[in-house]
């Protein structure tokens, strides 16, 4: 009876610690910011670049009871990732951002934060993904812009989330920051030469970033 007992435990154990032990995740990142398409930029020329500015490279953890081994990292040169969305996006608003002459506006696209935070204990059905990412435009005469752009979710789902559905979570938060970056209207009037002189925004707001979202079970 007494091995008996042990033959059938063993398993319950072993899938107790399967549950709860959750595997580092390696994602691609590939924003697509919703853009209007509208020659609003006349062909203005604009340098982007970009910088991550996080002070790691991880996005963070999946919690468990390895947390601090079970990290989100990102497959992809984050800067570059970057770049290539907003040229799109600008050229899509009428810039010339893939042929910027040398006397072009700069906008340098920062990231500040991309953040994956899992609720805690072993199983984990909760997280929450913040982005913030400033725009910093500099025009030929030395006149800046500085933006703030900052959005996040708060996502409860039935189960554990997978690779694949961290990717879209954490993709969509960072596409929404984009898209309140492109919707800036004080920042196309700059890029466009229509707004001289140094100034700062910040769009985000508490509901925004508050907001809960709410998965129905789906195949994992």
């Amino acid at each position: 009876m007494r091995n008996l007992r042990a033959v059938l435990t063993a398993p319950i154990i072993a899938l107790g610690l399967t549950a709860c032990a959750l595997s580092p995740q390696v994602i691609e990142v590939k924003p697509t910011p919703k853009v209007d398409s509208q020659n609003i930029g006349n062909n203005t020329p604009v340098a982007v670049s970009a910088t991550d500015q996080r002070s790691d490279s991880a996005f963070g953890t999946r919690g468990g009871i390895y947390g601090d081994t079970s990290l989100i990292r990102p497959a992809d040169d984050i800067p570059q990732v970057l770049i290539s969305a907003v040229k799109k996006g600008l050229q899509a608003q009428g810039f010339n951002a893939y042929n910027p002459t040398d006397n072009a506006s700069g906008l340098d696209i920062r990231l500040k934060e991309l953040s994956y935070v899992p609720e805690s204990g072993s199983i984990v059905n909760r997280v929450e993904v913040k982005a913030v990412i400033e725009a910093a435009a500099i025009n030929a005469a030395g006149d800046k812009y500085v933006g703030t752009y900052s959005t996040g979710n708060t996502y409860e789902q039935p189960v554990t989330p997978s690779a694949k559905r961290n990717e879209e979570m954490i993709n969509e938060v960072l596409s929404r920051g984009l898209t309140k970056m492109f919707a800036d209207p004080n920042l196309t009037r700059f890029l466009t030469g229509n707004g001289a002189g140094n100034s700062t925004s910040n769009v985000g707001d508490d509901e925004d970033i508050n907001a809960t979202v709410v998965i129905p079970p789906i195949n994992q």
